[in-house]
């Protein structure tokens, strides 16, 4: 009977439009159904961003009250990555195989209660397990964010959005910086649990936000074969934005007849599982370098923002306030990336390279040049450079990998970085309890000048180009 269908419909195909999925969000353009999806992810983000900061605010507090060490308080940075990395594994494969939309919301409720909750915890052991608890959904919100994001913009404005959406969380580090500088200090036994309770409450509206913006991702419909639920998507997001989508796809012709396969003719006739195709002959070399380049900038920047109050105390600088004001120093990176990336001579590419070797020269003055302005100005500049590599690694990882995988793709990226990072804070702990200021700094700018020659040899430039729906 579907062969009679399909030799019926046959005479049709060659008469009705085809067009990509990159064809119609084109069409669709930029308008306010995506500035709705743009506030959805930015307050997941700013949620993230609250969190993202906890460990580094708490540090000092959570090892006096408890009575343990440097050493002993990177078992929460560190045994948290493990809750991360499982985290990951069930809610990029629910994304990727079943919705967009529940396992977003259920990271983001995850981040709250946990985070909420261990602001009461009596005990270190206590603390750790609901920290747990939480890091299972944070490692949902990258994976799961950007993917839903990228999968409602039209092509010319996917890789400034992307990075200005971490506009929200910039703010949200920046708030959280000041209320950690208020609330802390202020209340020397109890502030920093009104810090951490403070900073779970935007996670709950975040999770609101996504259950009001209820529109699963066309590309995910697609790429799994649901065309009717994709069409009634995408004639929403058209009428949003004042279009009519039967302008373009003619309502009397089915949908899957005139959307092309999007999947990757490089790779066509691999015997590789789906998730395994980051490995293929077609994408090797671009997941080496990015695997390499990634977990490097999220090292980094995990042990930067750990550590670095511990180590502006031993040299007996404010560690809250020049925290608070290198933290500030990456919103004007933020809008400078967002110029950079969609820049014909530039692109992603020698943005992320620029980027990185700023870093290493910024790392390299705080070890070595140390003095009342020179540390203060290398922590704006380093922030500056760094914090916004991390959107900008993102936008690239989206692009580079197809929609059936792209959730899973993420993860794995995100899984190497924790694998790698559960034995790097013993490493920071260590080095900053030596009492000498410039081993961490130094280790800091290996890291990244390991992260500049693995962006050297990527050679996938993403800007202009259509994202693939299939392997």
């Amino acid at each position: 009977m579907s062969v009679q269908k399909d030799e019926e419909r046959a005479p049709l195909l060659g008469t009705v439009p085809r067009f990509k999925v990159d064809d119609v969000l084109n069409f669709i353009g930029f308008g306010p159904f995506q500035v709705a999806a743009y506030v959805m992810v930015g307050l997941t983000y700013m949620a993230y961003g609250f969190e993202t900061l906890l460990f580094a605010f708490i540090s000092l507090k959570v090892q006096a009250e408890w009575s343990i060490t440097a050493v002993q308080y990177a078992n929460l940075p560190a045994l948290t990555c493990l809750f991360n990395i499982l985290g990951g594994v069930v809610l990029s494969y629910l994304s990727d195989h079943y919705s967009r939309v529940w396992p977003y919301a259920v990271s983001v409720v995850m981040i709250g209660v946990g985070g909420m909750a261990s602001a009461f915890a009596p005990d270190y052991t206590t603390f750790l397990l609901l920290r747990f608890f939480a890091s299972f959904g944070v490692m949902g919100v990258p994976i799961l964010a950007y993917p839903v994001l990228i999968e409602f913009l039209p092509m010319r404005n996917r890789g400034r959005v992307l990075v200005l959406v971490t506009l929200l969380p910039a703010l949200a580090a920046c708030a959280s910086g000041g209320l950690a500088w208020w609330l802390i200090p202020a209340y020397p036994v109890l502030g920093w649990r009104y810090f951490t309770a403070a900073i779970a409450l935007p996670s709950f509206v975040a999770a609101a936000g996504r259950m009001l913006f209820f529109y699963e991702s066309p590309r995910f419909l697609v790429s799994q074969g649901k065309f009717t639920q994709a069409r009634e998507v995408l004639v929403a997001m058209a009428r949003m934005n004042g279009k009519r989508l039967g302008d373009l796809l003619p309502e009397s012709v089915p949908l899957q007849d005139m959307i092309i396969p999007d999947s990757d003719v490089n790779n066509r006739g691999s015997s590789l599982p789906k998730l395994l195709t980051i490995f293929s002959r077609a994408y090797i070399r671009r997941t080496l370098c990015l695997s390499v380049a990634y977990v490097c900038l999220t090292a980094g920047y995990y042990c930067t923002t750990v550590f670095l109050p511990t180590l502006l105390t031993q040299l007996n600088l404010n560690p809250y306030f020049i925290s608070f004001v290198s933290i500030l120093g990456q919103i004007p990176g933020i809008f400078l990336i967002s110029i950079l990336t969609e820049w014909p001579c530039v692109g992603r590419l020698h943005t992320l390279r620029l980027m990185t070797l700023f870093t290493v020269a910024f790392f390299l003055l705080f070890a070595f040049v140390r003095n009342n302005i020179s540390i203060p100005v290398s922590g704006i500049m380093i922030y500056f450079f760094m914090v916004p590599m991390l959107p900008l690694m993102y936008t690239i990882l989206s692009e580079s990998y197809p929609t059936e995988i792209r959730a899973q793709a993420l993860n794995f990226f995100n899984t190497l970085s924790a694998c790698f990072s559960l034995g790097l804070p013993y490493l920071g702990g260590y080095l900053v309890e030596q009492g000498i200021p410039w081993l961490f700094p130094s280790m800091a700018a290996a890291l990244f000048f390991i992260q500049l020659v693995a962006a050297v040899f990527l050679n996938h430039e993403t800007r202009g180009m259509s994202l693939l729906d299939n392997v």
